[in-house]
């Protein structure tokens, strides 16, 4: 060992072992130095006069070699002073008998190991000296075991109070709590230094405390736990009631038994309960909505009212591509000023959401890149897509305003209103088509009338009266009219009508120029037909006239163009109070009604002039006009004689023409060339004459516009770029309507002259003379032979050699004599258009 720790004189020192009996060394061998724990005995100057077997393993040595050593040298140096002196206080203390137990101190083995020992100091005399025996322990293993109980302590602490759960830990007799957690504090809005002595029945209602007395009886008596049950509550400081479920059981701590609950706010929970459960009552009230308007107002006021969104708006996709506000809270219309924004296709948040159909939360608007430059109060957000009718939007002026529960009910509320949105549109598409196969059986009824009374009809007044009062008379519109437009007044002019109030034609008459405007105008002029919903819509024309339509119930208007074969007659106008989106097989058939209005009138126009006793012979002027014979005549210097025209199929007109002064061939090259002609060919040339087939697509020519209005063209010529047509029209026709018709097409055509002659009468005795003095004998007998032989039977019955060889002459003699007996035969009937009754 090292230094002595005494002062003492080494030769004054002696160990027990030298002054021990026998009979002592007995009982120190028993008693002490065979014991579990080491045994160290010290003087009254702190040197260690005994130590067993044990005290010399536990610290490193030999027995003997802890003999006559200060207790000092077992203990680390640093402890050395402060260990003795605490010794010496209570050495030099006479008054007091030292005997300690449990004391702790840190010790040192002889390799320099610390490690922590128990032990327990009694004084004792022994042969008249003033002894202190330490009963010494290692408690190392106890120290480790106590670290590791401090450790699970301190995580079961941590956990404890970190734990999301409030937990209370009551006495189970006594109901007082005994400790809390920090979310229990903030659970109830107190300390935790309050709630812990408070019963735990004062956490509960005051009003229903019984019932929480008993619910915890049971597991104080029983060790039982008891379950989470419903519609349990606690109450924080200021008197709230937070709706909790709970779950506690029963331990010993400590030797006392305990109870812990841990109490789980479920407020948010209950909001979504129920928030759902308004939003199922909602959805009832939409899904029995009809109207877009109404289901979007309902949930707004839904979001606003049950979801605590008081900035919400539903924003439906218009005609134009754009997301527009429908609805919006009064919150909205303030943040904004009024000025609500709407959304396109270059938006790149709303937008967004509504083309890929994905909600979005913007919690800070400035701290998204997409949005942070946006001018606008809105700081966070919450976009909801509603399918293909718009988006679903809240928003607030705060950053991070909102939580999941916010969101996710925003995302129940817009599938519901998504849901009824397109139940409604489809209920509104049944409607319309049911409303629409209504109105086309009503109007095919009406043109069914029409069309069986336009067959008996003898004039163009009559057919025109007619269609008026069929549609006057039915049950779905007020009235009709028919007008046309007059070039010369450049206005609309009624010729009929029916249901219409006397007063409000002379308005259309008043109109002037400005009825060109209007739907009938429109339709006149584009050939096209069209409906007006809203007359009041009509800017074009005067206020004053369409609050005069609205005030007799003229609320819409149907204008079907009445045209045949490129030729415009007219507009019929059909009045109704209100007309929706015309469907295009209401279109259809009014367009068609238009087209066999427009037949109707050709027919009876053309067999009025075919039957008539007296004509009116109209001449016009063509020339300085854009006609293919015009400006083809100007161009060569020829001149061309009109022997007649044919109408064709598909608007084709076939002109037959004898052109004189120019090459055919010249005049076939601007035939050629010419945008207006289908196709031209030389029929025969004779002398210095070309019979020309020129063939004319639509109304190209004023010949074309006055045969589609019903004109016979008697003849017509140019020379040189100058010329005139003549045509035949009943004696007791209008000529206004001829010379519109010219007028479109070439407006400085003039009316030359018009003139009222007889028609030359032919009694079907007469033509039959007239016929035998104009064929010869055997070209007679030739054309009645192949009649009666079926020649002109389909398919013949006869061929030419077959009679040829009956009437023994030649195929080619036959067919040159029934040739020349057919063209006779046509000359009769086709030239100069003679009545033959």
């Amino acid at each position: 060992m090292t230094e002595p720790f005494s002062n003492e004189n080494p030769s004054t020192r002696s160990s027990l072992a030298e002054t021990e009996t026998e009979a002592e060394a007995a009982f120190f061998k028993h008693i002490v130095r065979d014991a579990l724990d080491a045994v160290v005995t010290i003087s009254e100057n702190g040197t260690i006069v005994f130590a067993n077997e044990v005290a010399g393993r536990l610290f490193g040595y030999d027995r003997d070699e802890l003999l006559d050593e200060s207790i000092r040298s077992l203990f680390p140096e640093r402890h050395q002073e402060a260990y003795f002196h605490q010794f010496r206080l209570q050495v030099e203390d006479a008054d007091s008998t030292v005997e300690h137990s449990g004391l702790e101190r840190t010790a040192i083995r002889r390799n320099g190991e610390e490690f922590p020992v128990s032990f327990s100091l009694r004084e004792h005399r022994y042969h008249d000296r003033r002894l202190f025996t330490a009963t010494i322990r290692d408690i190392s293993e106890r120290k480790r075991r106590q670290r590791e109980l401090e450790t699970v302590t301190e995580k079961y602490r941590t956990l404890v109070d970190t734990a999301p759960d409030a937990i209370f830990l009551a006495d189970a007799k006594t109901g007082t709590i005994l400790e809390a957690n920090r979310a229990a504090s903030e659970l109830l809005d107190r300390p935790i230094e309050e709630i812990e002595g408070m019963h735990q029945s004062e956490l509960h209602p005051e009003d229903d405390r019984d019932r929480y007395e008993r619910l915890f009886e049971r597991p104080r008596e029983n060790d039982a736990s008891v379950p989470g049950s419903h519609g349990l509550s606690v109450v924080d400081s200021g008197g709230n009631r937070i709706p909790v479920s709970i779950n506690s059981n029963s331990t010993e701590l400590n030797g006392r038994r305990v109870i812990q609950g841990i109490f789980h706010d479920i407020s948010d929970r209950k909001r979504r309960e129920e928030a759902l459960n308004r939003l199922h009552a909602t959805t009832h009230e939409m899904l029995e909505t009809s109207t877009p308007e109404t289901i979007c107002q309902r949930a707004v006021e839904t979001a606003a009212d049950v979801l605590d969104l008081p900035a919400t708006g539903i924003y439906l996709l218009s005609e134009d591509d754009v997301l527009e506000p429908a609805v919006m809270t009064e919150r909205v219309e303030n943040l904004f000023d009024g000025d609500v924004p709407t959304y396109t296709s270059d938006d790149d948040l709303a937008w967004d959401v509504f083309e890929t159909n994905e909600p979005r939360a913007i919690f800070d608007f400035d701290a998204t890149p997409s949005v942070a430059d946006r001018d606008t109060p809105i700081r966070s957000g919450i976009i909801v897509p509603l399918g293909e009718h718009g988006i679903f939007i809240t928003a607030s002026t705060t950053p991070r305003d909102f939580d999941r529960i916010d969101f996710d009910l925003m995302r129940v509320l817009a599938t519901n209103t998504e849901a009824a949105l397109t139940r409604a549109e489809r209920e509104r598409d049944i409607a319309r088509q049911r409303d629409e196969l209504t109105t086309l059986n009503r109007i095919n009824a009406i043109v069914r009338d029409i069309n069986q009374a336009l067959v008996a009809a003898p004039s163009r007044e009559d057919i025109e009266r007619t269609v008026c009062e069929r549609f006057a008379d039915s049950s779905v519109y007020h009235g009709a009219l028919i007008a046309t437009l007059s070039s010369a007044e450049e206005r609309l002019v009624v010729q009929t009508a029916a249901g219409i109030d006397d007063d409000y034609l002379d308005l259309i008459a008043e109109l002037g120029p400005k009825s060109k405007r209007g739907g009938a105008g429109t339709a006149i002029q584009t050939g096209q037909f069209n409906v007006v919903e809203d007359v009041s819509s009509l800017s074009s024309l005067p206020e004053s006239f369409t609050s005069a339509a609205n005030e007799r119930g003229y609320g819409s208007i149907a204008c079907v163009p009445i045209s045949y074969r490129g030729t415009t007659y007219g507009v019929l106008v059909v009045y109704a109070s209100k007309l929706t989106s015309v469907s295009e097989r209401e279109r259809s058939v009014f367009s068609e009604l238009g087209e066999t209005i427009g037949h109707a009138i050709n027919a009876v126009e053309s067999k009025k002039l075919l039957y008539s006793d007296r004509v009116l012979e109209l001449e016009f002027s063509i020339t300085n006009t854009g006609s293919f014979f015009v400006v083809t005549s100007e161009e060569l210097g020829c001149s061309f004689e009109l022997d007649g025209v044919v109408p064709s199929r598909d608007d084709v007109y076939l002109f037959y023409v004898t052109s004189s002064g120019a090459p055919p061939e010249k005049v076939i090259e601007r035939a050629d060339e010419s945008p207006m002609v289908e196709h031209a060919r030389v029929i025969q040339e004779t002398g210095d004459e070309t019979l020309l087939e020129v063939a004319l697509r639509g109304t190209e020519t004023s010949a074309q516009a006055l045969i589609e209005r019903g004109a016979y063209v008697q003849r017509g010529s140019i020379e040189n770029g100058k010329g005139s047509i003549v045509v035949e029209v009943p004696a007791n026709t209008r000529v206004r309507p001829f010379l519109d018709a010219v007028e479109e097409v070439y407006e400085e055509t003039n009316l030359l002259s018009k003139q009222s002659r007889d028609r030359p009468f032919h009694s079907t005795s007469e033509f039959y003379h007239e016929l035998g003095e104009t064929l010869t004998e055997r070209q007679a007998e030739i054309l009645q032979a192949a009649y009666l032989a079926g020649y002109f039977d389909y398919p013949r019955a006869s061929s030419g050699a077959e009679l040829a060889d009956t009437l023994d002459i030649s195929s080619p003699t036959f067919h040159q004599h029934l040739q020349t007996a057919e063209r006779k035969l046509f000359s009769l009937l086709f030239s100069e258009r003679p009545r033959i009754d």
